[in-house]
């Protein structure tokens, strides 16, 4: 029982930060393409 709750834990633990990443990537992803659309302008 124990080694399944920790199981739980950890697999808890990976999946939101996995989610935490996939949400800076697109954060970042958008930051990146502003700033080539900055460069294109000027």
């Amino acid at each position: 029982m124990r080694i399944s709750l920790f199981a739980k834990l950890i697999f808890f633990l990976a999946l939101y930060c996995i989610s935490d990443l996939s949400i800076k990537n697109n954060i970042l992803r958008k930051v990146i393409r502003k700033a080539n659309r900055a460069k294109q302008i000027y």
